[in-house]
């Protein structure tokens, strides 16, 4: 499911709330904890730490770190990271990548692993120093204990995303939990909403055999860079809906997909050049994409989730302010030329894709009549009422031009977000990397 560069691997604010000693970071890993899956590219000390202040700063507990391979590179991004950590008081722990062309066998990492584990920032569940991957679902229950023999008492709570959820645990007695990977809806699905229904079956095994359930939350994937990494996972009707979802199933654990996965598209937070320089590929279909627009709406969602909340209703504005949201677009409409791409359009577009522009509005308590208008070049594409709390919007129809939206009270804009990339109806490269853009901004 991941594309590395070497970069083999591609890479997954506000005021810091310390989380304390080192205690307290297992105290609160019996909470409800919330990572950011983190694929390790060639990044530099600097980055790592700034990686780590800004995922505190938005609420995040730890990094899962995706780890495919025993490089020099890889293993000194690995050590810039715990190094941050223990100074900064965050989390990491290992998300181990089973993918084709990697680790076959955990215990191939298990000497690797136990080097980290003890470490004061190695994240702990009930203690235990928490290990994941992404997939593994042909490692069997023999190598999962004889890798707990090596490791010591841990708990491995594997990513799956080729598994049917309701035989997850029959015949892995060594596992602790899952992770579901699958945050989007499928694309044989069509345009649909995200759904829930293997999320519950996934909990619903775990429960019964008491194992834990880590739920993903994803934005979008979107993968253009040869013929077998071509596709489309649907992005709309996806994030704004999935942080209702998060709150209502009440997961044991939450893992956003991903903080910095480039090539996949569904990067929450800061990209770094170095990671990139060998992939001109992934450089273009990240070029002025930044997408910490989202980080408008995560600490308000992660507040929420802390607080046990069973609904958006109140989340609301964290920076004092009458509204605070985000909206995201694709810049190439659904039926586009971009017949000189070298690489074809992925059939997915036409199936999952929409001409829509989507978003999330947070209105501040006391506020109302506020209207929210979204506009593609001179044309009105949407307007919505909005509430105090949460507010979705979807809004089909996207045309070409630039898109903005504006939220007004009477004849006064209080908040505004513009994009900066039009959309066309013609392009040499397939992109359909969401815009995503912060309001206000």
């Amino acid at each position: 499911m991941h594309y590395k560069m070497h970069f083999v691997s591609i890479i997954v604010t506000g005021l810091l709330a310390g989380l304390g000693s080192s205690h307290a970071v297992e105290r609160r890993a019996t909470g409800k904890p919330v990572f950011a899956h983190y694929m390790i590219g060639e990044i530099t000390d600097a980055h790592t730490r700034q990686d780590i202040v800004d995922a505190k700063a938005l609420g995040f507990d730890a990094f899962a770190m995706n780890y495919d391979q025993f490089a020099s590179w890889s293993n000194n991004t690995v050590d810039y990271l715990f190094k941050n950590a223990e100074e900064l008081k965050f989390g990491l722990f290992f998300s181990f990548d089973h993918a084709a062309g990697h680790f076959p066998d955990p215990n191939s990492y298990a000497n690797y692993l136990k080097k980290y584990t003890a470490k004061t920032s190695y994240y702990k569940y009930n203690g235990k120093p928490v290990v994941s991957t992404f997939g593994g679902e042909s490692v069997t229950d023999s190598q999962w204990s004889s890798f707990k023999s090596k490791v010591g008492d841990v708990l491995i709570v594997p990513g799956f995303y080729q598994v049917d959820p309701s035989t997850t645990f029959t015949n892995r007695k060594s596992i602790d939990g899952v992770f579901n990977w699958n945050s989007w809806l499928p694309t044989s699905a069509g345009k649909g909403i995200v759904s829930t229904t293997d999320d519950n079956t996934f909990q619903s095994k775990a429960s019964s055999a008491s194992k834990l359930f880590m739920m993903g939350v994803s934005p979008i994937q979107f993968k253009h860079l040869d013929a077998t990494n071509n596709w489309y996972r649907r992005g709309e009707d996806n994030l704004e809906y999935r942080f209702g979802q998060a709150l209502d199933l009440q997961p044991d654990m939450l893992e956003f997909q991903t903080w910095n996965d480039a090539g996949e598209s569904h990067y929450m937070g800061n990209l770094w050049d170095e990671p990139m320089t060998s992939s001109p590929k992934i450089q273009a279909l990240v070029k002025d994409r930044d997408h910490k627009g989202y980080w408008q709406v995560l600490p308000a969602f992660i507040q929420a989730w802390k607080r046990g909340d069973k609904t958006t209703a109140n989340m609301v504005p964290t920076n004092n302010k009458p509204v605070q949201g985000v909206f995201w677009h694709h810049t190439l409409t659904v039926d586009a030329d971009c017949g000189s791409d070298s690489l074809a359009k992925s059939a997915d577009i036409k199936t999952a894709a929409e001409d829509a522009v989507s978003g999330i509005v947070l209105v501040a308590k006391g506020k109302t009549n506020l209207v929210a208008v979204v506009n593609v070049g001179s044309k009105q594409l949407g307007k919505q009422n909005l509430v105090e709390g949460y507010n979705k919007f979807k809004f089909s129809g996207l045309t070409t031009g630039k898109v903005q939206l504006e939220v007004w009270d009477g004849s006064t804009m209080i908040g505004g977000g513009y994009g900066k990339i039009e959309v066309t109806n013609s392009a040499s490269l397939c992109n359909y990397n969401f815009q995503v853009v912060g309001l206000p901004s």
